[in-house]
């Protein structure tokens, strides 16, 4: 929704009356749902002439009570009325609603957070909105070309709130041809089908495996990528079940009343079943709590790769060594001051291991320090864990210093006097 102006109009009988009224008429005039329409207008119009708004104060409160009455006749989490005014310069005019949500989305790359290629090949694309393709096309068509060359793909959608037409552009990558997705339903009965792309810039990723995570933020727009993919068979969506918003919407805005009402007019359908996540929100194939949701689909991809046949011995290798990897991360030693003052010493001719603060740290030939983290007895993963070492004790001092690579390569150095 809009940013709302630091100071409203005094909120008069007259106005308040015209400003629920607009609400009404808006609400029984476009809701997707007739009859809930009717029901929500309705219930509006006895809780105005029983005076339960006349005690209301401000235009911002107003609103989120009207909002609080439609909500408990037909929970519609699309459906919101807010206060608003237009900008003092005019920048934000009548109409203009949805542009001025994404003014600055640009500053935000477009709300990419993040594409990193995880341990093991796996891609990983972090994103909190779809914006429009038309603004948004070139960062996504350029994310996804970063990551083409993953054995397996996974979506963080845990925060993303929902968006727009990205959604088939991004799933348009994932299929070798154009596939319907879902149906929106007018509320007159027109149907409009959204169908993934027949070229997008760059390579697709047709057979590898898809992973969507999910969580109690992802919403609308969020859910619906979730939500096609698993009816379609193309990805695993692991996380949270969703609240469960699958109305699009329009902005509507009455200057006069410093009134903005976000109103959904369609509803979404499966082309096969014809229903939606509305409400029930979209389920999981693998139930995880948010914060674990990437390791629990890190380490799925990794046990789904193992297990298909592969000529490749390092690419064998280095999802192995990535698996032990995942898989320990909630299992693994805290150490103590004491037990990590056991290591420090020289190795071999260039290799010197430290205390620097709590952290042991590792120094090769006077190049960058790195941080050594508990992998196991006596063993510590360190450059975002393609590297492991491990010392060797005798009688409780180490001795020597054993180095592995996720390649499989392996050097053994001896401690220094």
């Amino acid at each position: 929704m809009s940013q709302h102006a630091t100071a409203f109009p005094l909120l008069t009988s007259d106005l308040r009356d015209r400003f629920v009224f607009q609400v009404i008429t808006t609400v029984r005039e476009r809701y997707v749902f007739e009859d809930k329409a009717d029901k929500m207008a309705d219930h509006l119009l006895v809780q105005q002439a029983a005076g339960a708004f006349d005690q209301i104060g401000t235009i911002p409160t107003l609103a989120s009570r009207l909002t609080s009455e439609l909500h408990g006749v037909h929970e519609d989490l699309h459906l919101y009325i807010d206060a608003w005014q237009p900008s003092q310069d005019g920048s934000n005019k009548a109409g203009d609603a949805y542009e001025n949500m994404l003014a600055g989305k640009h500053r935000l790359n477009f709300d990419f957070r993040k594409a990193e290629v995880l341990l093991g090949n796996i891609g990983y694309l972090d994103l909190r909105s779809f914006c429009p393709t038309r603004i948004s096309g070139e960062t996504a068509a350029a994310a996804m070309q970063f990551l083409a060359h993953s054995d397996a793909l996974i979506f963080d959608l845990r925060d993303n709130g929902g968006g727009d037409d990205l959604v088939q552009f991004l799933q348009s990558y994932l299929f070798d041809k154009p596939t319907h997705m879902i149906t929106q339903r007018h509320r007159s009965g027109r149907g409009r089908q959204t169908w993934t792309h027949p070229y997008v810039p760059g390579p697709k990723f047709i057979d590898h495996p898809v992973y969507v995570l999910i969580s109690r933020s992802t919403f609308s727009a969020g859910e619906d990528f979730a939500f096609t993919l698993q009816r379609q068979g193309r990805a695993v969506i692991v996380g949270e079940q969703t609240r469960g918003g699958a109305h699009p919407v329009e902005f509507h805005r009455f200057p006069e009343l410093c009134l903005e009402i976000m109103i959904p007019e369609e509803c979404s359908e499966d082309p096969v079943s014809g229903d939606n996540w509305e409400g029930s929100g979209v389920v999981p194939d693998i139930r995880a709590h948010a914060d674990d949701a990437l390791d629990v689909a890190h380490e799925d991809a990794l046990k789904k790769l193992l297990e298909q046949p592969e000529e490749d011995e390092l690419a064998m290798r280095d999802r192995q060594w990535a698996l032990e990897s995942v898989s320990t991360r909630g299992t693994r030693p805290q150490l103590s001051p004491e037990r990590l003052s056991l290591y420090p010493g020289r190795y071999g001719r260039s290799i010197e291991i430290f205390l620097a603060g709590d952290k042991l740290r590792l120094n090769r030939g006077g190049r960058r320090d790195h941080t050594l983290e508990p992998f196991g007895e006596h063993e510590f993963e360190f450059d975002h864990g393609t590297q492991r070492v491990r010392f060797v004790l005798k009688e409780g001092i180490p001795t020597e210093l054993i180095g592995r690579q996720h390649d499989g390569s392996e050097w053994r150095l001896p401690r220094k006097e």
